[in-house]
């Protein structure tokens, strides 16, 4: 890092482009409109998100306006706790020691590193040069841990026992932590007893202009198509989605299955098994999100019980931008939930529920094009009021801004 007049600030970035995630997105984001005025750093670790998404032939070194660092530390996409754990550690550490090394020539840091031990690492080190740091929240650890599994009660109170202190070290110590809810805040700032103020709810965001462009609309071919677009890993039921699909049995439908992730191959299988030859499984890149989405009738995400509060899926903001109904099984008190409420730009069914999704396809199914027409305008413009890069990413660069002052 150079040191200059302009502050210097180093983003450390789980996931970043090329990988198709939001994260990485959001990151890149902030990367570029830091740099106007500052002089950024970006670590990351080499790019292995979702699993099974090939990287070999994607360019990493394209020139930028900012300095970016790719370390040489473990990298574990598969579902599995050691090998999660060892990558946490791994680039939490090398980044640690990069702050270590350069301590004074940073002036702020961005922690956006693995859950739950990469944060921690960083945290501390941190917290020992006294460089203010934000962290952003996307999903709540440990708790998201216990989703979707059935651990016995004394096995589930050990490992939150242990975990808990390690996730409300480094939301004590932030100069700010970002959350992407008003609920997520509230239930945060109550279990790790950090003040609400401390917290910033910004809405996460997508690539707008990819979703301002005019697509070829779908040829009329009398089909009501269904998509989902994302991770295809434990938390997002996909299996679920799958089984009341074929339980709906709508004879025109078709159910759009894109993207990659450790639970894909289980999935196809399901879908052989249930002999379906109206679902139909395909990775896209992240430029070819909004075209895919803007292909379908209805977007549809599923996430299990007990997560109201412990995420905001990414899709639900990329969803509404592309104009389209959204059907979700989510928690009573989620915010996905509250979207699609306040936007009157959907259905929401009870989580983990096969019978309950097998409805809303039908209810789907049943209704107008005018109508599913009208919830899909309703989607865009909630999401051009409140989702927007422009909006969400500004909030974000400001309060960095204040707390470099």
């Amino acid at each position: 890092m150079n040191k200059m007049n302009n502050k210097n600030i180093l983003i450390i970035s789980a996931v970043f482009p090329p990988e198709p995630v939001t994260s990485a997105t959001l990151n890149s984001d902030l990367a570029v409109a830091l740099s106007v005025e500052n002089n950024v750093t970006v670590i990351t670790p080499k790019p292995s998100r979702p699993a099974g998404f090939d990287f070999s032939n994607i360019n990493l070194e394209e020139e930028k306006r900012y300095k970016h660092i790719i370390m040489d530390s473990y990298v574990h996409p598969a579902s599995s706790y050691i090998g999660r754990m060892k990558e946490s550690r791994s680039f939490g550490n090398i980044s640690a020691k990069y702050i270590a090394e350069y301590h004074d020539e940073i002036d702020f840091v961005y922690n956006d590193a693995w859950q739950l031990f990469g944060l921690y690492r960083i945290a501390k080190v941190c917290k020992k040069y006294r460089i203010p740091y934000m962290v952003p929240i996307q999903d709540i650890y440990p708790e998201c841990l216990f989703t979707n599994k059935n651990y016995p009660g004394l096995l589930k109170w050990m490992i939150k026992t242990m975990l808990l202190p390690i996730d409300k070290y480094y939301q004590k110590h932030a100069a700010c932590v970002r959350t992407i809810s008003v609920e997520m805040r509230d239930y945060l700032s109550e279990t790790r007893k950090v003040p609400k103020n401390n917290y910033l709810v910004v809405n996460n965001w997508q690539n707008d202009s990819d979703f301002l462009k005019e697509y070829p609309k779908r040829v009329d071919d009398g089909k009501i198509v269904f998509a989902y677009v994302g991770s295809i890993n434990e938390h997002a039921n996909v299996d679920k989605m799958i089984k009341a699909f074929a339980a709906a049995d709508i004879p025109n439908g078709e159910l759009r299955i894109y993207g990659g992730g450790n639970k894909k191959d289980e999935c196809v299988k399901l879908v052989n098994n249930l002999g379906l030859k109206n679902v139909v499984f395909d990775m896209v890149s992240r430029d070819k999100v909004a075209y895919v989405q803007s292909q379908a009738d209805v977007l549809i995400l599923a996430l299990p019980e007990g997560n109201g509060n412990l995420c905001l899926p990414s899709k639900m903001t990329s969803y509404m931008l592309s104009g389209k109904p959204v059907m979700a099984s989510v928690d009573e008190d989620s915010a996905t939930k509250r979207y699609i409420q306040e936007a009157d730009c959907g259905i929401a069914v009870r989580p983990d529920d096969v019978e309950a999704i097998k409805e809303g396809f039908i209810s789907f199914a049943k209704m107008s094009k005018e109508n599913l027409k009208k919830k899909g305008d309703n989607s865009k413009a909630y999401s051009r009021q409140y989702l927007t890069r422009e909006v969400n990413l500004n909030m974000v660069v400001e309060r960095i801004k204040e707390l470099l002052k």
